[in-house]
């Protein structure tokens, strides 16, 4: 990509365009890929193609992982992948423990919600809590990347008693964030529950970009 841009930079007279950000398509490929990944099925003749000519000059050796997607089913369909982007619009993400975080986005700030819902497995409240935190963290890392959230987010973890069981949810959530590649800064959690931390946008949100103000309420949910 580097010897790409170079190259056009010194074969052009300015002003000239020497780079872009690329297609979906690309940017799946170059923020997504790792070696871990077996295969990169593409639907369509034409995406099948960009995709896999962009992985010949991003990583030759690895351009045989890109596949064509050959099924009579829809991609998305056999995937699941539509339900799964319905679930991206909705405020309410469930946990496998039975616990929930609510995401709400206004102009200020990000707030997340956890609530430990029907999580009751453990032997104590706090055991149920530290649980339920250290979901919630994991997939709090995971929506941020999904909905595209940036700017000040706060979380408001379910309270708990003990500075080490807060230590180690922090560290869950740092953990879940390396392979993020926005910038982010993250604080500790408050002796209310609550941690701040701010995400670098990079683009315009998933709620941003796909939905409008309600024209009969304004946004405000109240008629």
């Amino acid at each position: 990509l580097w010897e790409n841009v170079r190259n056009l930079t010194l074969q052009s007279t300015a002003p000239a365009l020497v780079y872009e950000e690329g297609s979906l398509i690309k940017r799946s490929v170059r923020d997504l890929y790792n070696k871990d990944i077996d295969e990169i099925l593409v639907s369509g003749e034409d995406g099948y193609r960009e995709a896999k000519d962009f992985m010949r000059m991003l990583m030759p050796s690895h351009a045989k992982v890109v596949q064509p997607y050959r099924d009579t089913t829809p991609i998305f369909v056999r995937n699941g992948i539509e339900a799964q982007l319905d679930r991206m619009l909705q405020p309410q993400v469930t946990l496998k423990s039975g616990g929930y975080i609510i995401i709400n986005q206004t102009e200020a700030l990000v707030s997340i919600d956890v609530n430990s819902g029907r999580s009751t497995k453990e032997h104590s409240i706090e055991d149920t809590a530290l649980h339920t935190n250290l979901e919630a963290a994991e997939e709090v890392a995971r929506q941020l990347r999904l909905r595209d959230l940036a700017g000040l987010i706060v979380i408001d973890f379910i309270d708990m008693e003990e500075n080490r069981n807060n230590r180690s949810v922090e560290k869950r959530l740092k953990d879940h964030l390396k392979n993020d590649r926005a910038r982010i800064q993250v604080g500790r959690i408050s002796h209310f529950g609550l941690m701040e931390m701010s995400r670098q946008r990079i683009r315009a949100s998933v709620l941003e970009s796909t939905m409008k103000p309600c024209p009969h309420c304004g946004g405000t949910g109240h008629v």
